[in-house]
């Protein structure tokens, strides 16, 4: 893994809590919260990594990372439907792979679909030439609203991936204990 690919890692881990649209006394957020939110903190990443985000370029995706008009971090694309349905983000960022050097997917599956989802990104990224970021919140449906679980993230890369990082979606369930005394190996 390249050391900008940790980095960004690292920081959409750590800013996906900043400005967080949902507290424990109002815990249903909008569609759109979630989208203004997956923006703020891609700006955010990018700006910390010396670049700009921007937002429907680079032939409609939802945002590319940018260090100039001629060097490209990242395409980025989101989605609210689950990570594992027809949707067409993967063929969108496959398509533009030479022009990155990652592609980065944010999307949602339940819990019980993780597996699923996980293999059919797999099975999509299997021919790509440059890694896969994908930042998979996982939910299960309390009534008709999403009940976030957990902020998983993954490495695609040659027909492989590996989970790189898991953390809980909601700030509040955070066990600070257990993460101020948890190490990890050097690499």
């Amino acid at each position: 893994m390249k050391r900008v690919e940790r980095d960004f890692i690292t920081l959409f881990n750590c800013l996906w809590y900043r400005d967080f649209p949902v507290s424990e006394a109002h815990a249903v957020a909008r569609r759109a919260d979630w989208t203004i939110h997956l923006g703020l903190v891609v700006r955010q990443c990018a700006t910390l990594l010396g670049a700009r985000a921007l937002f429907e370029q680079g032939g409609r995706t939802d945002a590319v990372i940018r260090y100039s008009d001629t060097d490209t971090l990242s395409f980025v694309e989101w989605e609210w439907k689950r990570a594992h349905t027809d949707i067409n983000e993967f063929s969108k960022l496959l398509q533009k792979t030479e022009g990155a050097v990652f592609q980065t997917f944010i999307g949602y599956s339940r819990v019980a679909d993780l597996k699923m989802t996980t293999d059919q990104i797999c099975e999509h990224w299997q021919t790509a030439s440059k890694p896969l970021i994908a930042f998979l919140i996982t939910y299960e449906m309390v009534g008709k609203n999403r009940r976030f679980m957990e902020l998983q993230t993954y490495m695609f890369a040659k027909g492989r991936y590996k989970k790189i990082r898991s953390q809980p979606a909601l700030p509040w369930e955070v066990n600070r204990v257990k993460a101020n005394n948890e190490t990890e190996e050097a690499a």
